[in-house]
């Protein structure tokens, strides 16, 4: 695989049970994939896609909010005694969280049954690392609730591609500027200005469609795909799919549970 790709797992919020499981996605390019995300029907989400906890050696979690997080203990059970590494990155404040998240779920296990390797990346400015050669990652501190920091995040590769990614936040600099002329960015769309014009979504620190279209726009991306959707958005992929592109050339992409996107 000389491209890379997106097998969406999840494309919900928080409320979407039922209609989408929550957000959850796989980067892959050759030999390298990373999980992003890790709610709570995340076993279940590997198995639709034939996939399993060892099948997962890097994982990047934006937050740990619960639709987010609270499927890592779940993971890390799938590993135990497996020998396979998993590399972690996520934001500095997020690791303790998580470690705390799998003692309270499966306390008792020897530490030394675990093969975790913690990456902590900055809340703060951007930051760069190299994962694996040829896959360059770059994060950066982007707003949400108080008390919670959020991280967004771009891929690159060396065959020119690249993709962004960025939930749970509102428009802002950082994710403008890791999708700056990117291939792809997936991008939250909780809300829209269209079917929920009363709604202010800066109140619950999330975005509309319309308003990840202007990032997008902005941005120079080539393709936007609309994730973490509500109830409302997620029943009505075409209107907020419209709502995003408005009057431009941009390439609008809703996608479904289980889809798989070449990039």
């Amino acid at each position: 695989m000389s491209e890379a790709q997106v097998l969406f797992l999840g494309t919900g919020g928080a409320f979407s049970a039922g209609q989408r499981t929550n957000l959850a996605l796989i980067v892959e390019q050759s030999d390298f994939r990373m999980l992003v995300e890790c709610g709570p029907m995340l076993m279940h989400q590997l198995a639709a896609a034939s996939l399993s906890a060892a099948d997962v050696e890097h994982i990047f979690i934006t937050h740990t909010h619960g639709d987010h997080a609270l499927g890592f203990p779940m993971l890390v059970l799938g590993q135990l005694d497996t020998g396979i590494p998993l590399h972690i990155y996520t934001g500095n404040s997020s690791v303790s969280t998580l470690l705390k998240l799998w003692e309270l779920a499966y306390p008792g296990f020897d530490p030394d049954r675990l093969n975790l390797h913690w990456h902590a990346r900055s809340e703060g400015a951007i930051e760069v690392a190299e994962m694996v050669p040829g896959v360059t990652l770059h994060t950066g501190l982007v707003p949400h609730a108080p008390g919670v920091p959020t991280l967004a995040a771009r891929w690159s590769f060396a065959n020119g591609q690249s993709i962004a990614f960025a939930t749970d936040t509102v428009p802002n600099p950082t994710t403008l500027e890791l999708a700056r002329d990117c291939d792809l960015l997936i991008h939250e769309a909780s809300y829209s200005a269209v079917l929920q014009p009363g709604l202010d979504p800066a109140e619950t620190f999330h975005s509309t469609a319309r308003q990840a279209g202007v990032i997008a726009h902005r941005a120079g991306c080539r393709r936007l795909a609309l994730v973490h959707l509500g109830p409302v958005t997620g029943a009505h992929p075409e209107i907020i799919a419209e709502e995003a592109r408005a009057d431009t050339d941009l390439e609008v992409i809703v996608p479904w549970d289980g889809e798989r996107v070449t990039i």
